[in-house]
């Protein structure tokens, strides 16, 4: 999602007022007068009863008005506490020795302060395509040290703006090969930050194919719904994505969209259903392989499959954000049986949210001409109404299957082989 229009373009004004600064050496760092006046004048002016588009949440962080002026880019409850219950406490961060992450559509950092909070040893890269929300955050004033962290990390940023047109395209190396070897900035704070940030503002699928492969533990895919914007839910960039993950790596995301995790099962991700943050649906989780920290709930039965030492596991199991559900049987049907189980394709990787949306209802098309309406056609084939599906009101022979299955994986591809046999 991206911020409201108006709020950019002030944004952008102040952009260039501290690229300027930076050039005239009135600004040197975070702690700079310069830039804690320049910050204090566009927060004054974004939140002023004028141009009202900077919102402080519940939790005392702030966020900006969407295009559509009703909507946030975080939930009134709070900026950072979305990125904490959405993300960091998912992902089980805190358990790891040190982990590498991809922070998808970053924002402000909210979800990357969040982790940090939890594991101070982590390395993050930061990808947003928005220059204005990354701007936002270098000025914002959360008395957080993990935002510290974070600013600085911007500030190096927007330092490596100096003598270019802010105008033009940012290409940072984007044709060269990204080294994740390269040496650590030192931080200008003294704290015990043992990782590395590391910012990239560009489309987050030119950006992910220039990463090595099998590197990433945790991925927070934090895009915005796919009903309206699906670049980052398709079949080839969750792929991608999945290149990206070690063994054992996982996804996060808010968005419980059928089309989105009928993609992670297509590829091949062992999916979940993580608990519900502010909505009636559970966030979902996507593995590579098998969890590795996390405790899987089947049937009521706690299962933890690749835990090293059940005694200390079983001291993190009382904490219900680490379980793991399998996903609904709704889910199961509506993605195995429905059209709405289809998922958005971006073969190259380079369509629009347009492009992307009506190819998808092309899809869908073929996909109800290759079913009969009367329930049956001449290959034996079943269809029925989304409704019908919900509520169960299929053939006996397909609930038996999903009954009988062992997990989500196992029954998606037994009802779809039985719907085209």
């Amino acid at each position: 999602m991206l911020p409201n229009s108006k709020a950019t373009e002030i944004i952008d004004k102040y952009i260039r007022k501290f690229l300027e600064m930076l050039r005239t050496q009135e600004i040197k760092d975070i702690h700079s007068n310069g830039l804690l006046e320049l910050s204090k004048n566009l927060i004054d002016e974004l939140t002023s009863n004028e141009i009202d588009m900077l919102v402080k949440t519940d939790d005392g962080t702030y966020t900006l008005k969407s295009e559509d002026t009703d909507e946030l880019m975080h939930s009134r409850v709070g900026a950072l506490t979305e990125g904490i219950e959405k993300f960091a406490i998912p992902s089980m961060v805190e358990m790891r020795d040190s982990c590498n992450i991809l922070d998808l559509c970053s924002g402000m950092g909210y979800n990357a302060m969040a982790c940090l909070s939890k594991n101070k040893n982590c390395n993050i890269d930061m990808v947003e395509i928005s220059k204005e929300t990354l701007f936002l955050s270098l000025c914002l004033d959360i008395p957080l040290k993990e935002h510290e962290l974070i600013k600085e990390a911007y500030f190096e940023f927007f330092n490596n703006f100096n003598d270019i047109d802010i105008d033009k395209d940012i290409d940072k190396d984007i044709d060269k090969d990204i080294d994740k070897d390269m040496v650590k900035k030192e931080s200008n704070s003294k704290r015990e930050f043992n990782g590395n940030i590391q910012v990239f503002n560009d489309d987050a699928r030119v950006i992910l194919q220039k990463m090595p492969n099998n590197y990433y533990d945790i991925v927070c895919h934090d895009a915005f719904s796919p009903a309206r914007d699906p670049v980052l839910y398709t079949v080839e960039f969750l792929d991608l994505m999945y290149k990206k993950l070690k063994d054992g790596g996982m996804v996060i995301s808010y968005s419980s969209s059928i089309p989105f995790r009928s993609a992670l099962f297509e590829i091949g991700y062992n999916v979940y259903e993580g608990v519900s943050v502010g909505r009636k649906r559970g966030i979902t989780i996507a593995f590579k392989g098998k969890p590795i920290y996390h405790t899987i709930c089947n049937n009521d039965n706690a299962i933890n499959e690749n835990k090293l030492d059940k005694n200390e596991n079983d001291n993190h199991n009382t904490n219900n954000n680490c379980e793991l559900q399998r996903i609904s049987e709704v889910d199961e049907r509506l993605i195995a049986l429905s059209p709405i189980g289809i998922p958005y394709h971006d073969e190259k990787l380079d369509k629009t949210s347009e492009e992307i949306i009506f190819n998808r209802d092309i899809m869908r098309d073929e996909f109800k001409n290759n079913l009969s309406i009367e329930g049956y056609n001449e290959h034996n084939s079943y269809i029925y109404s989304t409704k019908r599906i919900k509520s169960g009101k299929i053939d006996e022979k397909l609930l038996k299957i999903q009954k009988n299955s062992k997990n989500s994986v196992e029954c998606i591809n037994l009802l779809k082989k039985e719907l085209f046999k």
